[in-house]
């Protein structure tokens, strides 16, 4: 109840720029302010359009510098907070990163830090453990790993590592999750005799030690449909985790599924 108030005291207080607030729901769609996870504050400057994100709450979710007002060519530095804190920071050139970019832990230490040169990684590559200790260290060119080293937290070498920086991955990957979808993915009788037909989106945490788990229905369509997706992707074999700075780390997944009465998933 607190936060619900503050976040109404919030809309109260920006109700003289309505015109340069906008609400979106969990998947950051625009929706009403009574459905809102978040709420964005656009404002003019000299430099371009300055974004300010903000959680139901009222804590920040991401800032950032636009050029137009469409906010298309992201252009200037930004900063992406979850409600824990900070936790990214990169500058944006164009709409490609350029110069540094670095990620933190929940209690304000650097977790990796480098260099980005027109959307990519370039140059060497730090990463640091929650106590400071180094993890590893990476050199880049155009997004491709040139040379690694990773560290346990004593200083001794890690060859268990090979890789600064993964995304959490399906076994197999993309094409190898859809072949599973297809597989697992039943359409519920009662919405196909109703004809019901939509896209249920589901956000769930891959751990970091690959365990896909927290699965939630971020878009509903009805109540049979968003069951039955909730049911495939808890059936889902562990993940290849994330990695950051030679760490395995946890990592959030938002996966559409798709329902029609033509029988494509």
């Amino acid at each position: 109840m607190k936060n619900i108030t503050l976040f109404a005291l919030l809309l109260a207080g920006m109700s003289a720029s309505a015109q340069d607030t906008t609400y979106f729901n969990i998947n950051f769609k625009a929706t009403t302010p009574d459905k809102a996870s978040f709420f964005r504050i656009k404002t003019k400057t000299d430099s371009g359009w300055l974004v300010k994100d903000y959680f139901r709450s009222g804590k920040p979710q991401m800032t950032g510098l636009f050029k137009d007002d469409s906010l298309t060519v992201a252009n200037g530095h930004f900063a992406w907070y979850d409600e824990k804190g900070l936790h990214r920071r990169c500058i944006l050139a164009d709409g490609k990163k350029e110069g540094t970019e670095t990620y933190y832990y929940p209690n304000g230490h650097v977790k990796a830090t480098g260099n980005n040169k027109a959307g990519e990684m370039d140059g060497e590559w730090l990463g640091f453990y929650t106590s400071g200790k180094p993890s590893g260290k990476a050199n880049y060119a155009n997004g491709k790993q040139l040379s690694a080293s990773f560290f346990q937290e004593d200083g001794t070498r890690d060859k268990s590592i090979t890789q600064f920086m993964l995304e959490a991955e399906y076994p197999g990957g993309p094409n190898q999750l859809l072949k599973f979808l297809n597989k697992t993915v039943k359409y519920p009788d009662a919405a196909f005799k109703s004809k019901i037909e939509g896209t249920v989106i589901v956000t769930f945490k891959v751990s970091k030690d690959g365990i896909p788990m927290d699965f939630k229905v971020t878009t509903s369509v009805e109540k049979s449909l968003d069951a039955e997706a909730l049911n495939a992707l808890r059936q889902m074999p562990e993940w290849k985790p994330g990695v950051l700075g030679g760490i395995p780390t946890d990592t959030y997944k938002s996966q559409p599924i798709v329902f029609r009465l033509d029988g494509k998933k």
